[in-house]
């Protein structure tokens, strides 16, 4: 067979505003820009995306004008590209179909499930496309799918099968509700499987999942950060590069435009909200970088009294001068009113015990300028007052803690 290079890319989100930032939406075209870019120095036989060109089924007039553009460039470069869809860019329902077939339909790309046999055959090479599994029952549905437009892999060319889910490989940590397939229940006779859906890069041969063959079963990961968790994994697509032998090469190309994240972890345990608030935007301030987006996880249990909301993330995110935005994620726990100082009732009555709970209280969130006993003393003072109706006693112990 003839030698041949392909791009094996997935996940662009293009039209995505995360944090509802132009900014972001910028970054995700800019990634996309790039990436073809450097596609048209490579001079690829074709380029497959594996799913979710677009972050929404139905992408905005601005989007979509942006995604021809680059797509126009690709095909007076005659460098074809296929296409199926994915979870985020598939089909809202049967009747308005995916946005990827009006594109199949002016030539901009082409979209393989719309093809007869899901497949088209280009050259020496073989492509097979199955488009986002959106069912829970995957596994079936993938059967069902498979049974309905067999593949037909050839053993003389290149097989390269299309496919946009989660499958059940330990190392990429999918939780087990979310992959019900596994790489043994993909369709055989294929030498490159080539996935999105996965925004981690990941490369391992057939031969470690036992399925025939010297090929590989690749994600291509993300074009840029879509989640904060994904901040560590680089950006970018595959080159698969293929020998006259089917030796198969397969070399990650990096984006380097791509958003920086700064992701940390704080523990705020044993701090009061607004210790924990100055200590976090220390850090913050510490971090600061410019263009960034910092993200401040914050973990830890807040002392008896204390609520999530009274950690002030307002002076968290203010914090940075140079970042494009600070974005915390709360995980603190609140201690539960069980887990407060027990006191004996035999030897303390009700109302010593309500004192001793109100003082730890306020000694937490104690408004500046306040002081916590007579804040905790005034509050147990002023039950009786407020069951017997006394407006008058109720009213003259509020205005002595002015």
């Amino acid at each position: 067979m003839r030698p041949l290079e392909f791009i094996h890319m997935a996940d662009v989100h293009l039209g995505y505003a995360q944090y509802n930032l132009e900014e972001r939406l910028r970054d995700f075209e800019r990634a996309f820009r790039e990436a073809v870019d450097k596609i048209l120095d490579i001079k690829p036989d074709f380029v497959l995306i594996c799913g979710d060109l677009f972050h929404h089924p139905r992408p905005s007039n601005e989007t979509l004008e942006f995604a021809i553009e680059q797509l126009c460039r690709l095909k007076t470069a005659r460098i074809p590209v296929l296409a199926i869809d994915g979870s985020h860019d598939s089909a809202p329902n049967s009747v308005t179909g995916t946005i990827l077939r009006p594109l199949d339909s002016a030539g901009l790309l082409t979209y393989l499930p719309k093809r007869p046999g899901s497949s088209i055959e280009l050259g020496d090479c073989y492509i097979y496309g199955i488009g986002y599994l959106r069912s829970r029952a995957r596994k079936a549905e993938l059967q069902e799918y498979v049974k309905e437009v067999p593949p037909t892999p050839d053993p003389s060319k290149f097989n390269v099968m299309a496919f946009h889910t989660a499958l059940s490989i330990g190392e990429l940590g999918i939780p087990r509700h979310a992959a019900n397939i596994g790489p043994s229940d993909l369709p055989r006779g294929f030498d490159y499987y080539a996935g999105g859906h996965i925004h981690r890069p990941f490369l391992a041969r057939l031969s470690e999942f036992g399925l025939p063959g010297e090929g590989y079963l690749a994600y291509s990961g993300s074009t840029e950060t879509v989640n904060y968790r994904e901040a560590s994994f680089d950006k970018g697509f595959f080159l698969v590069r293929v020998s006259a032998d089917k030796e198969v090469e397969v070399e990650r190309i990096k984006l380097e435009g791509t958003r920086k994240f700064v992701v940390f972890e704080e523990d705020i345990t044993g701090l009061s909200p607004s210790e924990a608030g100055r200590q976090l935007a220390e850090r913050v301030k510490a971090l600061d970088e410019r263009g960034a987006v910092i993200v401040p996880i914050i973990t830890g249990r807040l002392p008896p009294g204390a609520l999530r909301s009274d950690v002030d993330l307002g002076l968290v995110r203010s914090a940075a001068e140079l970042a494009l935005t600070v974005r915390p994620v709360v995980r603190v726990e609140e201690a539960e009113l069980e887990e407060l100082p027990s006191f004996s009732e035999e030897r303390e009555d009700l109302k010593t015990r309500a004192y001793r709970y109100f003082l730890e209280a306020f000694r937490n969130r104690c408004p500046e300028g306040m002081d916590p006993e007579k804040l905790a003393r005034t509050a147990v003072e002023i039950l009786d007052p407020l069951l017997s109706g006394d407006k008058e006693k109720v009213r003259s112990l509020l205005e002595g803690l002015i």
